[in-house]
């Protein structure tokens, strides 16, 4: 699954910067590179990861925003589970002081989609329902807080009756079990499961409501890829068309945060939601939702934890 292997630093162009990672974010993107269903994923071998934190250990000839010693977390495209990376100083930004590093690598991913989904793409708007299927977990606690304090009415859907005290700590209106939620109406859903779920999240729409698709963690139910099962939750996967749509007066978009890391446009619109989101952070306004932090060694116990579904808030794998 995971092996750990030491490799030569490798050189340092002049606007990028060398962080010593100290913790590194888990998402279920890593998940899916792991059982080879992520198309983008470089070849093997290959480290996973999005989102770091730690200090800078060197900056480029051209760098003369930072400078050694200092705490930084970034985004990053690929590579985040490790001890020391090199990255364009455009991916980085000052850790808050009141933040971990461990906190600190919590956030990069959970919030740019959280951001980008309910601001850029949603719209969100004060009172309006929102529904947040994954609510405890490390992107859904970022989309509650986001949602809550923009005003709207949250509804946060958990897996078991203990995570309800979290999701209501963090703004939403209510928590309630998948068994619990009943026939009501939404202007706004966000989705990561996709298939068959991603059905019934458009058949949960208002007149005018929109679904945010940002993932299909759906695919990773079991803790080994099976190509039978994959199959079948893609065919399940509803087909969309514009008279389909306009029939039911609803609207779908689709987010793919690596995407995003392809243009100038998408990572300029990648690090404004990231200022934005640090901005909130020292204002107090969010919090980091740290659930369980592993070793970075113990990278395949922390996938198999994130697959079991029963983490609250994100996983953190701890570097250094």
């Amino acid at each position: 699954m995971f092996r750990a292997v030491q490799r030569p630093s490798v050189s340092l162009p002049p606007d990028h910067v060398r962080i010593q990672v100290s913790a590194t974010g888990i998402n279920f993107a890593d998940v899916q590179m792991r059982m080879g269903l992520y198309p983008e994923a470089p070849r093997l071998p290959f480290a996973p990861g999005f989102e770091v934190a730690g200090v800078i250990a060197e900056v480029g000839a051209d760098v003369h925003l930072f400078r050694p010693g200092e705490r930084v977390l970034a985004a990053c495209r690929f590579g985040g589970y490790t001890d020391e990376i090199v990255l364009p100083v455009l991916n980085c930004r000052r850790t808050p002081r009141r933040l971990s590093d461990v906190e600190a690598a919590s956030i990069p991913v959970s919030f740019m989609t959280a951001w980008i989904a309910l601001m850029e793409m949603g719209r969100v708007r004060e009172g309006d329902r929102v529904l947040v299927p994954g609510a405890a977990g490390g992107v859904g606690s970022a989309i509650v807080q986001v949602a809550s304090h923009e005003g709207a009415l949250v509804t946060g859907l958990v897996g078991s009756p203990e995570k309800k005290d979290l999701v209501r700590s963090l703004g939403a209106a209510q928590a309630l079990t998948y068994e619990e939620l009943g026939d009501g109406e939404f202007d706004m859903i966000l989705d990561a499961r996709g298939g068959v779920e991603l059905r019934d999240s458009l058949g949960r729409l208002s007149p005018g409501g929109r679904v945010v698709s940002y993932g299909v963690s759906s695919l990773v139910s079991g803790p080994r890829r099976s190509i039978a099962r994959t199959i079948v939750r893609l065919l399940k996967t509803p087909l969309l068309t514009p008279i389909g749509l306009a029939m039911g007066n609803k609207g779908i978009f689709g987010l793919n945060m690596l995407k995003l890391f392809d243009t100038a446009q998408g990572l300029e619109l990648l690090m404004k939601a990231l200022d934005w989101t640090l901005e909130g952070f020292e204002n107090g306004l969010y919090r980091a939702t740290v659930g369980k932090v592993f070793p970075l060694v113990e990278a395949g116990a922390a996938h198999v934890y994130l697959q079991s579904r029963k983490n609250t808030g994100k996983i953190v794998l701890r570097c250094s």
